[in-house]
């Protein structure tokens, strides 16, 4: 038995042109390497067919990281001793038999890879007994570096255990590029509680180096399993989405991350790589957390078998969606709209009768509108609120009319704007804008939208954002509302509470900030020490 098989067949030999045919060994080792990247590939495959398995628990055992073990042993189906040693053969899988098949695939697994891959570049032991088979034994295939050295009955529980020692032990170049033990230990545990957010009825269990590191039993739903993977105070936090295709969970708009380490989707039961989403729940989020910040989302989307490609890439953390990507509108819709309910209950809705509820007490120092609601006394960030309402009008209806200025105003444009301005032309008169060149390198502005104080700010501003991809409605309604230090009439205050009354988001301006404070009566008479 030649445990290394040479690289190149010796029928290739005599061969003396540059174009060669693989040998199958090579061919192989190419293979494994696409699908097995690192011990937590290893783990995901493995596990992904104990779920296709039925089990109902999965017990993950690793040592080294899981280069020197990896051990996934689930209470699964089971296979017959003639399916156990076909599974470790080359595209070899009970999912799909005819290429029509990958149109409509619901199982994780699918392409017969996995099990062959493992072992090619380890010394792997399959043991498995088939569920309902009482008193009869079970089957053992061990495979050394991609040769089947045994074959034989052994005793085993319902369910299978796949065992991988010495992992990429062909491979010692592949072994170079892994990271130290304890981050590969940590990349393990990652997928567990991946996948184990995805199936919160599965228990999932992991030791690393014989210490228990994750213990999830099997969990009543999905907010369950997040408190068990991420805490309690998280899990209670959330926000419920409604809709039957996009359903899960997201963060309230007073939590956020600095990171995404809480972007968690599955499509269709599959874990997918949450980048591929991040998109959609940024601009889900994109007026209502500062800079920097980020939600926490995990995201459930049910598509039909035929509206889901999962025949992407070798280790099927990607999917394609049938139409691009159509399902981000739903995906934002369905945030938004949840979020939007989640301010109600919150208290952050506006009065039945459209700001009757407020009445306005007066200006601080130019900044802030003072105004009482019910109990609560409230300061009012008057430029965030502004911001608030032009961003929700922009963002409902961005064409205007232009309001013609009493005498034109002369914009000198930045180097990099003044080819831009004449590119965007159509886009800015349809937002209010009206302007004819004055000169080399400006511009002579005669109409703006009806919510512009400074026009020259604002055309820039709106440029900027053209230019830049940028949100056009944010641009100008952050220069076109009213600034800090600017004094307003009774009347002006309380349209603008009014106005503001009225706006989804109240709390929270475009850019993420808070722009309103309470104070309740209870506090107050508190901080005087009257109760």
């Amino acid at each position: 038995m030649r445990h290394f098989p040479t690289l190149v067949s010796e029928e290739a030999a005599d061969y003396v042109g540059r174009v060669r045919v693989l040998s199958p060994e090579v061919a192989h080792r190419i293979a494994a390497g696409e699908v097995i990247e690192r011990p937590a590939s290893a783990v995901k495959e493995l596990i992904e067919n104990s779920l296709d398995a039925g089990a109902g628990r999965v017990e993950v055992e690793i040592e080294d990281g899981g280069v020197a073990l990896i051990r996934v042993s689930d209470d699964g189906s089971g296979m017959s001793p003639e399916d156990a040693g076909r599974a470790v053969t080359e595209h070899a899988t009970s999912k799909i038999r005819t290429a029509d098949d990958l149109a409509s695939v619901i199982s994780l697994g699918f392409r017969g890879e996995a099990l062959h891959a493992i072992g090619a570049v380890s010394s792997m032991t399959l043991t498995t007994r088939r569920r309902g088979t009482e008193g009869s034994l079970g089957a053992r295939v061990r495979v050394f570096a991609g040769e089947v050295v045994e074959s034989a009955t052994a005793s085993h529980p319902p369910g299978t255990t796949v065992e991988a020692r010495d992992l990429f032990l062909n491979l010692p170049v592949r072994r170079g590029f892994l990271g130290t033990v304890r981050a590969e230990a940590n990349a393990v545990a990652t997928v567990v509680e991946s996948l184990a957010l995805s199936r919160p009825e599965v228990g999932f269990f992991l030791r690393s180096d014989g210490r228990r590191s994750l213990a999830l039993p099997a969990a009543a739903d999905l907010r369950e399993r997040i408190s068990q993977v991420h805490g309690l105070s998280l899990a209670r936090s959330l926000v419920a989405l409604g809709d039957p295709v996009v359903w899960g969970f997201v963060s309230p708009l007073a939590i956020s991350f600095p990171t995404r380490r809480y972007l968690h989707v599955a499509v269709n039961g599959r874990v997918v790589e949450a980048d591929s989403f991040a998109p959609a729940v940024a601009r889900a989020y994109a007026d209502l957390l500062p800079k920097g910040r980020h939600p926490a989302a995990f995201l459930r989307l049910e598509l039909g078998p035929g509206e889901v490609d999962v025949n992407v890439h070798p280790a099927k953390s990607a999917v394609r969606l049938r139409g691009g990507r159509s399902a981000y509108p739903l995906v934002v819709g369905t945030i938004r709209s949840a979020l939007a309910q989640e301010q109600e209950i919150g208290g952050g809705a506006p009065p039945e009768e459209g700001g009757a509820g407020l009445t306005l007490i007066g200006q601080f120092a130019g900044r802030c509108i003072i105004a009482q609601e019910g109990d609560e006394l409230i300061v009012l960030d008057q430029h965030g609120a502004h911001e608030r309402i032009l961003y929700e009008r922009l963002s409902r209806n961005p064409r205007a009319e232009a309001t013609t200025l009493p005498s034109p105003v002369v914009a000198r444009l930045p180097e990099d704007l003044a080819p831009e301005v004449w590119n965007f032309e159509v886009e800015m008169q349809a937002l209010g804008f009206r302007f004819e060149p004055f000169g080399e390198g400006a511009v002579r502005i005669s109409g703006v939208p009806e919510t512009v104080t400074d026009p020259e700010t604002a055309l820039l501003a709106a440029l900027h954002a053209l230019a830049g991809g940028e949100d056009l409605a944010k641009a100008l309604a952050c220069k076109g509302s009213t600034r800090f230090g600017e004094n307003l009439s009774k009347e002006e205050m309380e349209a603008l509470l009014k106005e503001w009354s009225e706006t989804t988001f109240r709390e929270i301006c475009p850019h993420g900030r808070p722009i309103v404070k309470r104070l309740t009566l209870v506090d107050l008479l508190r901080e005087f020490g009257r109760i």
